[in-house]
């Protein structure tokens, strides 16, 4: 079944450039979802420290906190395409350097995979400020919910192979090849990328050379720009706190995940089962991303990201009081399913009311300020699991996830109403303003 265009009936597929940008986006993933389990399981499997494990997470979250603002700035003001091309470039070069250090020295210390960790994550912060507003060129904004969902679900039957995959790889071969998968996924996506036939550059944008006598005023303006667009915005400033909270809680889950598989459920020496229960996760984020269009039609989308945050909660509870795989599963799942259609959701409505001139300052900022809780909440995690034990940290989570369900109910989110999706920026404008 064709996906097409709410505007024009063109199916979406039809699209050449779309079509390569879908292909650059399924390989990013590939490769984010190896990494995802080869990263943490090889430190873990090395130092058996959950507060190494929990650093991964961290490592790999802090870069948006340290930059989302400046490379926000730079996919509003230079040529989007280079920018993908040069970060996914980046990424491939440095995850290789992991196989090559175990095949010239024969290991590879904690301390090097924690700044492969870092290093991959700061170069993704340019590659998805580039990547968020080329889409909207690529779609334009009345489209950005089914190119989202299409996407997403796409990313996630990617990241549903991927884990299983990850542990067999590393039960065959070790963790450092799988991670030289990853760098293959890299360099192949920046050839998809290159092989877009649009420039991807804002015509707003002054040329580079133009502002370098200015480029601290400049790059002052253009981030406080962002940052007042954001608090000036009652639904996109509810959107982006949420995410902060959201955020925090998701950085101790998946910094834990490795450590609740080895110390409750016994898996340490069996990838494949850990890939196993990610994947679980990983059908509960599909499920999300495919009931997205089905539930903005029949839903507030403010409502959608409060019931999210109450499913939230109440998976977490659930999945720290189990001990079973089947049960943990599940409830993994529902964890994923809920948090991903908070994540999305927001992204996409935030797409939708944001202006094309400001779509990477104000995701860039957005992002780095919900993201800014994730590092924070890898690192209390692995602090809370190693002094009270990883169920008791668990728990913890889901306290604050119901604490933030409360105050979501206090916000703009319960009564918002976006009428349609083809509806022309300015009204959307008008009605959010008038929050």
């Amino acid at each position: 079944m064709s996906i097409r265009l709410f505007n024009k009936g063109i199916p979406l597929w039809t699209i050449h450039n779309f079509r390569r940008y879908y292909m650059f986006n399924l390989l990013s993933y590939l490769g984010s979802g190896i990494s995802m389990v080869a990263l943490p399981f090889y430190i873990y499997e090395q130092t058996l420290s959950p507060i190494y494990t929990s650093l991964v997470a961290a490592s790999s979250s802090t870069p948006y906190l340290l930059f989302g603002l400046f490379a926000g700035v730079l996919a509003d003001n230079g040529n989007r395409k280079r920018i993908m091309i040069g970060c996914n470039l980046f990424c491939a070069a440095v995850l290789a350097s992991v196989p090559a250090t175990a095949l010239l020295m024969g290991y590879t210390s904690p301390l090097q995979l924690l700044v492969v960790s870092f290093l991959v994550a700061t170069a993704f912060v340019g590659m998805d400020s580039a990547s968020h507003g080329a889409l909207l060129q690529l779609v334009g904004r009345q489209n950005l919910v089914t190119a989202n969902s299409l996407l997403i679900s796409s990313d996630t039957v990617i990241r549903i192979a991927s884990p299983v995959i990850t542990g067999v790889i590393i039960t065959t071969f070790g963790a450092e090849r799988a991670i030289a998968v990853t760098a293959s996924c890299y360099l192949i996506a920046a050839l998809l990328v290159w092989s877009i036939k649009q420039s991807l550059q804002v015509a707003q944008s002054t040329n580079v050379g133009g502002i370098k006598p200015k480029l601290f005023y400049k790059l002052r303006t253009d981030i406080g720009e962002g940052l007042s667009y954001i608090w000036s915005q009652p639904l996109i400033r509810s959107l982006t706190l949420i995410g902060f909270g959201n955020s925090f809680v998701g950085g101790m889950v998946t910094g834990l995940i490795v450590v609740f598989g080895a110390q409750v459920l016994g898996f340490v020496d069996d990838a494949p089962q850990l890939g196993v229960l990610i994947t679980c996760g990983s059908l509960g984020a599909l499920l999300a991303s495919m009931s997205l269009p089905t539930l903005r039609r029949r839903f507030k989308p403010g409502r959608i990201t409060i019931i999210g945050l109450a499913l939230n909660g109440v998976s977490l509870l659930g999945f720290s009081l189990s001990s079973q795989m089947t049960a943990v599963s599940l409830f993994y799942l529902f964890w994923n399913l809920s948090s991903t259609l908070i994540i999305i959701n927001g992204i996409t409505l935030r797409q939708q009311l944001t202006p094309d001139h400001l779509q990477g300052r104000v995701h860039a900022s957005s992002r780095m300020i919900a993201y800014g809780g994730s590092p924070f909440g890898s690192m209390l995690g692995g602090m809370t699991a190693a002094g009270l034990g990883v169920q008791s940290a668990y728990m913890f989570m889901s306290i604050l996830m119901i604490i933030l369900f409360v105050i979501a109910l206090l916000t703009p989110l319960r009564s918002y109403i976006i009428h349609s999706d083809s509806k022309s920026q300015e009204t959307l404008q008008n009605d959010h303003s008038s929050l």
